[in-house]
């Protein structure tokens, strides 16, 4: 079939077709409910895993076209690579420096030490865990996953423990290593969540197992290394299927705290580290319906508790610590107010130390970082007042009342406590009590991350690591502009909005095709908050003209709990709403316009992409969705489908009429009507225990029976879409399901090469330039101009599609930096470049001299980066298209890698509930783009 797209002929298979096989059910509220499309749930049935392949399969081959576009965007992502990436050094007692490192070539992370000196490092480096030898191990070297998902250290550091997931979903098998001596030891845990912890004395492992039908963290046990899993003791059990365990140690290491949490009520229990036989588990306040809380101990004197009681911000107290053989006592009466509660501040965080208390803050998008000076702990157990929190305002007076705030230069930003590499930060968590230093993690849209050491006492803050950003053209903060930006709602509600764009390509004022291309993030549910963080991949659509804008949508917290609670259950809408609102504002100020404007959202932000592309398909030209949570309805009133009860104080439960009908209104499953929906590609993982696999695969199924049939004849409208008849519609909609989990590919050029697909997809869709637009291609006079299609002609040549057809006349070979044998998937423009008399310049333009030249120097400047891919494309030397050359699909890990989410998201690991995020550095992977 050829049909037109954006003004060329582009060859396209004909879609997939799925039977519709009506499946009628009266529901509880009386309804009479049809879904064609629920026989898909069955992932045995194998006429439902030949469809799932027709839908991979067309949606490598409808993009075939954009081979070369994304050949040179895989290329750029993999020329920014830092050779010599690693995080954030850790020196422990044991005199040794601890650190993991990516390496170019390898998909997985080197973890690594280095013996230390009063001054320097001293010694070879060692590789005491290399994630990409246990991938090639027996156990997972034919899996199509694999993942390690945590890492934990013995107090003495001799034994390491790590977890691997090699399905994606997310249950672990974990080893136990001997760092001297590099052998495994006899033990192995199985079927484990990613929360485990060491004794004080490093004998015991403390340890939570999953319920198998629903991976619901549910029991804590305790093992002894070196004795058999089958006499570990079982220390509790959560039965309540609406909570799930989290666990962690604390930063003094005197206690190992297991939190008991729902989406709106938690319990926090705990257990002296040093306990032996004697392991006793105390608690802190007893649960209560809507009341959440978090604690920390303050050098085993002391708790501290962050809690939301009677205030939705929350506000923290102190109580004194049991001693290990004390009796109970009332912690609750023994309590001692810290910080009040105020309106308009939310406390999200906080930390201790010996001297200090930290205190992460958010008020009006902002975030601030708050530093208390605490005493000496001195413990008075005498009751100090009664239950309810004091209604004042800020610190009482008295021994928390100085404090000061740390200064940040940038209005747009991003704080995370400690470092983004999960290794780092709990090694951190071992050396840092008694310091005065605050290692926390900052970034922006244009400022890389950097690992910062604050000094609590002196107020001088010193870099330990800034990620890197190699290649050409060397990357400049300059050339970019961020700021926050605020739309007004119908209900006059006022949204926040971030953007970034590069200064010198941002229009005045375009319509239609002459504005710029835009990519609008959100995610608004669970109370997460889209910060604004750096990524690198991200540059390859800023520098084709793109604006980049983040939504802080109602049913994030990005402006405190109140703005949760006015986007969830019955305000749910408020979200789309917003959603909405930001996107009509960007249109209307210039930034881009409806045929530029994409939409992105991934797990309960798919659910918003489902949900505004039903209310208004004409704001938006393209929309881009991963593990999209979109049958609300249907799985809401499904209890046997795993985390239903946990998810319905978040949606609420549509056994409740007056829920089931905003939720009726608003699900996208049940709203898929005949329009012109936008181009959609939508993405899911057979292994994800948070959003099925059946969901993304029946809504896409709905969709196509929907969706206006193409047809030859050119569109009888100037619009590129549908006729005045309403029969043509010539926008894609594809699907991909991979065997993946909730957080997507493995490995960190399979990321890569996946990223390359979508940012494909979202420049031909848009028609935005297909190669970086250099700065001496904008105007030498100085004067910024819109990126009108006579403009992007002068400095490409060409629009997207009209690009595409060229290079897809071209051969394939080498020629762009990389071994041609690594890139047999792609279709190679280096010949063709040679016949135009190109070569391509240091930012990827087609220029004008010989392409043996073009090798040369690009090979001289990849051994100048010391950078060599062994790329996995030689594992399938055909042409079925990037997807097809890699067997390993890449999970986010707090491990490896935080472009992608998420955090957490759509399903979230109950470590992210209660007031104080207990995996805040979920919040910062959803920013994928």
């Amino acid at each position: 079939t050829r049909y037109k797209l954006h003004g060329r002929n582009i060859e396209l298979p004909s879609p997939p077709t799925c039977e519709a096989k009506p499946d009628v059910k009266i529901n509880i509220h009386g309804d009479q409910v049809v879904d064609n499309y629920s026989w898909l749930k069955d992932r045995e049935n194998p006429d439902v895993l030949k469809y799932i392949e027709d839908e991979n399969q067309y949606a490598i081959a409808a993009l075939r076209h954009t081979e070369p576009l994304q050949k040179l965007l895989y290329n750029e992502f993999v020329s920014r690579l830092d050779a010599d990436e690693e995080s954030a050094r850790v020196t422990l007692p044991d005199g040794w420096s601890y650190y993991s490192k990516s390496q170019v070539g390898l998909e997985y992370r080197l973890h690594c030490r280095t013996r230390m000196s009063l001054t320097a490092s001293t010694g070879e480096e060692q590789v005491y865990l290399d994630e990409n030898e246990i991938a090639q191990s027996p156990e997972y070297k034919d899996s199509t996953y694999f993942r390690v998902g945590f890492l934990r250290h013995s107090p003495d550091c001799r034994i390491i423990a790590y977890g691997v997931d090699g399905l994606g979903n997310e249950q672990f098998t974990t080893f136990f290593k001997d760092v001297e001596s590099g052998d495994l030891l006899p033990d192995t845990l199985s079927n484990i969540c990613d929360n485990l912890e060491f004794s004080s004395c490093g004998r015991f492992i403390y340890y939570l197992t999953l319920v198998p039908e629903t991976e619901r963290a549910y029991r804590l046990y305790r093992h002894v290394l070196g004795s058999s899993v089958e006499s570990d003791q079982l220390l509790y059990e959560e039965e309540d299927e609406m909570f799930c365990l989290t666990m962690t140690k604390s930063g003094d290491g005197k206690f190992i705290m297991i939190n008991s949490a729902a989406q709106v009520t938690s319990e926090t229990l705990f257990l002296h580290a040093d306990a032996e036989d004697d392991a006793r588990l105390g608690v802190i306040m007893p649960r209560k319906e809507g009341i959440t809380y978090s604690a920390e101990s303050h050098d085993g004197e002391y708790f501290f508790v962050l809690t939301n009681e009677n205030s939705k911000n929350n506000w923290l107290f102190r109580t004194p610590a049991p001693k290990r053989h004390s009796p109970p006592i009332d912690l609750v009466a023994m309590r001692e107010t810290v910080i009040t509660p105020r309106d308009f501040v939310l406390i999200e965080d906080f930390q201790v130390r010996r001297r200090h208390l930290v205190v992460f803050e958010r008020s009006n998008c902002h975030q601030n970082v708050r530093v208390i000076e605490l005493a000496a702990p001195q413990v008075d157990h005498s009751e100090r007042r009664p239950e309810a929190p004091p209604c004042s305002i800020g610190l009482e007076p008295g021994p928390f009342d100085k404090y000061h705030y740390v200064s940040f230069s940038e209005t747009v930003y991003s704080l995370l406590p400690e470092s983004i590499n999960e290794e780092t930060s709990n090694l951190s968590k071992m050396t840092l009590f008694d310091t005065n230093v605050l290692r926390f993690t900052y970034s922006s849209l244009v400022q890389p991350r950097q690992v910062i050491d604050y000094d609590m006492d002196t107020r001088e803050s010193l870099t330990v690591h800034t990620e890197q950003i190699a290649g050409t053209p060397i990357y400049d903060a300059s050339n970019y502009e961020q700021l926050r930006l605020f739309s007004t709602g119908i209900d006059g509600t006022a949204v926040p909005m971030s953007v970034v764009f590069r200064k010198d390509l941002i229009g005045q004022g375009g319509k239609g095709l002459d504005a710029n291309p835009c990519l609008l993030y959100t995610y608004g549910a669970y109370g997460s908050c889209c910060d604004p963080v750096f990524s690198t991949q991200r540059l390859s659509l800023l520098d084709r003209g793109f604006v980049y804008a983040i939504a802080h949508v109602r049913g994030g917290s990005d402006m405190g709990m109140g703005w949760y609670e006015e986007g969830k259950l019955g305000k749910k809408p408020n979200t789309f709403l917003d959603v909405i609102s930001c996107a009509e504002y960007l249109i209307k100020e210039g930034y881009t316009s409806a045929e530029k404007l994409a939409v992105y959202g991934r797990s309960a932000g798919g659910l918003m992409i489902g949900a505004v592309v039903n209310m208004r398909p004409d704001l938006f030209k393209t929309a881009l969705t991963e593990v999209p949570f979109v049958d609300a309805v249907n799985t809401m009133l499904d209890s046997s489908i795993p985390w239903t009860a946990f998810e319905w104080e978040e949606w609420g439960n549509p056994e409740n009429l007056e829920i089931y009908q905003i939720m009726k209104q608003y699900c996208p499953y049940s709203n898929v009507r005949p329009q012109k929906y936008p181009n959609m590609l939508v993405l899911g993982g057979m292994n994800d225990p948070r959003v099925a696999f059946f969901e993304p695969l029946k809504w896409v199924a709905k969709l196509r029976s929907c969706w206006p049939p193409r047809s030859t004849t050119p569109p009888q409208s100037p619009d590129d879409g549908v006729n005045v008849s309403g029969e043509r519609d010539d926008r894609m909609l594809l699907l991909r399901i991979e065997e993946v989990g909730h957080g997507g590919s493995s490995g960190q050029y399979a990321y890569l090469e996946d990223l390359a697909f979508e940012y494909a997809f979202l420049i031909s869709t848009l028609q935005a330039p297909v190669f970086r637009i250099d700065k001496e291609d904008v105007s030498s006079t100085g004067r910024v101009e819109p990126l009108t299609p006579s403009t992007i002609r002068r400095k490409k040549g060409a629009f997207t599609n009209e690009v595409l057809e060229e290079l897809n006349n071209g051969q394939q070979g080498g020629g762009l930096g990389i071994e041609s044998d690594h890139l047999q998937p792609f279709i190679s423009v280096s010949k063709l470049a040679g016949e135009l008399g190109h070569r391509r310049n240091s930012t990827g333009q087609l220029t004008g001299i010989p392409v043996a030249q073009q090798q040369q120097q690009q090979q001289q400047q990849q051994q100048r980066q010391g950078a060599r891919v062994r790329s996995r494309f030689e594992e399938l030397k055909s042409s079925e298209g990037p997807s097809a050359s890699h067997n390993r699909r890449r999970s986010t890990t707090l491990l490896e890698f935080s472009e992608k989410s998420t955090k957490q998201n759509g399903k979230p690991a109950p470590a992210s509930q209660g007031p104080r995020s207990q995996s805040k550095l979920t919040e910062w992977i959803a920013n994928f783009f």
